[in-house]
């Protein structure tokens, strides 16, 4: 289990570049630039969106609504001797990213906030540290989100790809 909504791993793969960029497109739909609305709703026929490129990919899972847990999986193909390797990196979004920090921050000072004056009355309650437990909850939603997606997304791969997982 990872502790941090990141993830670097190889895929060792028997296909040679050309065989994995045609796996990849069958399984990857363009990306949607449509209203929130539209994006409520499931226009992709493939399990994922984004784009696929020569040696590189940007890709997502595709899901009905939202869930800002699931990975962008950014990959690189280099050939190799009996095949190929599929260097893949999982992160969560970044405006997500931004969301989190600001949440962290904020839970961060007013917890720290909240203890200095339960520091200062002399009087020590529970209650005081609620923010930091509302942080401690906070960060486990988003590693067993994070974790859970990723876990579903690698399986996924490995099966497309024929391959071997790396770390």
């Amino acid at each position: 289990m990872n502790w941090v909504p990141y993830e670097k791993f190889s895929i060792i793969s028997p296909l040679n570049p050309d065989e994995i960029r045609s796996r990849m497109t069958e399984q990857v739909s363009p990306a949607f630039t449509g209203n929130f609305f539209e994006q409520l709703t499931n226009r992709y026929s493939k399990p994922f969106k984004g784009y696929v490129n020569i040696n590189e990919f940007k890709i997502e899972p595709v899901i009905v609504g939202r869930n800002s847990f699931i990975p962008v999986i950014k990959g690189r193909v280099e050939l190799k001797e009996t095949g190929s390797c599929i260097y893949i990196t999982m992160s969560m979004h970044q405006m997500i990213e931004y969301i989190i920090m600001g949440a962290v921050v904020f839970l961060t000072f007013a917890g720290f906030l909240s203890w200095l004056n339960s520091l200062k009355s002399n009087k020590f309650d529970l209650v005081s540290l609620s923010p930091f437990g509302v942080l401690t909850f906070i960060y486990l939603m988003v590693i067993y989100g994070f974790n859970s997606e990723s876990n579903s997304c690698r399986t996924f791969l490995l099966e497309l790809l024929d391959g071997d997982y790396e770390q």
